[in-house]
């Protein structure tokens, strides 16, 4: 009996709409160096679950890497860094392998997952989906980090483009790979 309410009760929480998020289908695309482009769910020519989810993750959303902070959440614009913020950019400073994702709100909503490969190099892999029922993915872009003195000077002073994915990362190409080895 508890495992039925357990179940039922987790199926329910997770169908609730965010703040933020639409009901409506669709995909959202940035251009040029703001981030890779969307493919929406509805495109795909594999079975969707209903209408309703529950969704299963795809592309980096899949991979099954350490968080290295809690999700940040800028949906509202972030005026300042906070902890998890300060955990994420801290991490991009030090290069630390794991996931970091951030929640922005830039016209459509969308969660970016960032897996930084660490190991003493600048070498990244960035995806986002939008926050749509069903979500629609961006292709996976490998990245080389900014300068360290990028995350040095938003750890100090920050500034909005310090909560911008887009503004972490340089020289951004398709990945054909996923999840880091």
């Amino acid at each position: 009996m508890w495992h039925r309410l357990l179940v039922g009760l987790a199926l329910w929480s997770g169908c609730g709409e965010r703040p933020g998020e639409s009901a409506s289908e669709g995909s959202t695309s940035t251009s040029g160096a703001e981030g890779p482009t969307t493919t929406s769910a509805a495109d795909e020519t594999s079975e969707e679950p209903p209408a309703g989810g529950p969704y299963v993750p795809e592309g980096l959303f899949a991979c099954l890497d350490n968080q290295l902070c809690s999700r940040w959440d800028c949906m509202g614009g972030c005026e300042a860094a906070g902890p998890e913020g300060m955990c994420a950019l801290a991490a991009l400073y030090d290069r630390t392998t794991g996931v970091i994702e951030v929640a922005r709100c830039d016209g459509p909503c969308a969660l970016h997952r960032l897996i930084p490969r660490g190991q003493g190099t600048d070498d990244m892999r960035w995806q986002w989906r939008s926050q749509t029922k069903p979500p629609g993915y961006a292709e996976i872009v490998d990245c080389m980090l900014k300068p360290r003195e990028f995350f040095e000077s938003c750890l100090i002073a920050f500034t909005p483009e310090c909560a911008d994915p887009a503004a972490w990362v340089e020289n951004c190409q398709p990945s054909g790979e996923v999840c880091f080895d």
